[in-house]
């Protein structure tokens, strides 16, 4: 691989990864005043749904062949839907803070999984960097419930895990789709998996949005933000990004999610640090380095 290559790679996942962080601030902003998390995901995975068979009608596609078809389809009702189902109801009922540090655990996450479908063994220094991280999300869920009245709850947490459960099944099934295929090629099909679940939402809640019935030209840009920029762009940046530099460094880059979410929530006042998360991030963070640094090792040595 070319160093260009790799370095346009890294580019592409940091813009993404900016757009990510944005969302939190945004979706912060419009729950539950404008929205719930199930109106939100609707919006998110039929509008990038939408923007994605649009921009495919200019590009030349890349048909999907009939064995990755299955990998597909599950990618985006098992993966995406459930990762923005989750990840946006997290948001509502937790922190900025909080649901941003536990979804740095889809590395070590990835790493569980690749061994398990490469049936390969967790070295002691992998095992090591995963009971870490693993213990620093607990540990973060634990303690941020003592803390009476500053938005960080149990319910929200234990749903930004089940996000990051998802986000690491959409990265594993998407690996091999992602070199294959062109990304708006792919990422149609996955969405339009994803829609499955999303359309009954809004059919079931979206009547009730505030949004629809007392619109407000300041939410409406927002939500617009939410669906074109971190619901769309920064998808369509995620596959070729997995391709030039590989699922897990992708999966690594939220890493620096919840370090942008953080200076962002507490300059917009929209949140506050308490002493245990920065604790949290640094034990994550050092799992991660250990467990990542570990599959690099075994990966050059040719284990």
């Amino acid at each position: 691989m070319k160093n260009s290559d790799f370095a346009k790679g890294h580019f592409l996942m940091f813009v993404a990864t900016v757009f990510f962080s944005l969302n939190f601030i945004v979706l912060k902003y419009l729950m539950p005043h404008w929205m719930t998390g199930y109106d939100a995901t609707f919006f998110r995975v039929c509008g990038g749904l939408v923007l994605f068979w649009i921009t495919s009608f200019f590009i030349k596609n890349t048909p999907i062949m009939k064995e990755d078809r299955k990998m597909v389809f599950l990618g985006g009702l098992l993966g995406l839907f459930p990762f923005m189902v989750f990840f946006n109801m997290a948001i509502q009922y937790s922190s900025i803070i909080d649901v941003s540090i536990i979804m740095t655990t889809p590395p070590v996450l990835v790493a569980i999984v690749s061994a398990i479908i490469d049936k390969t063994k967790i070295s002691f220094r992998n095992g090591l960097g995963i009971f870490l991280s693993i213990g620093g999300a607990v540990f973060l869920i634990l303690i941020g419930k003592t803390h009476a009245g500053s938005g960080r709850d149990l319910l929200g947490n234990l749903f930004a895990v089940i996000s990051a459960c998802a986000y690491t099944f959409y990265l594993i099934s998407m690996r091999k789709c992602s070199v294959k295929y062109h990304p708006v090629s792919l990422m149609r099909w996955v969405f339009l998996a994803g829609s499955i679940g999303a359309l009954p939402l809004g059919i079931i809640f979206l009547g009730k949005a505030p949004i629809l019935h007392h619109p407000s030209t300041v939410a409406i840009l927002l939500l617009l933000f939410v669906i074109i920029f971190p619901s769309f762009l920064s998808f369509l940046l995620m596959p070729p990004a997995i391709k030039r530099i590989g699922h897990q460094l992708v999966s690594m880059y939220q890493d620096l999610i919840p370090v942008l979410a953080t200076i962002l929530a507490i300059i917009f006042k929209m949140d506050k640090l308490y002493w245990d998360q920065p604790v949290a991030i640094v034990i994550i963070l050092i799992g991660v380095y250990i467990s990542s640094s570990a599959v690099k090792k075994e990966q050059f040595s040719g284990k």
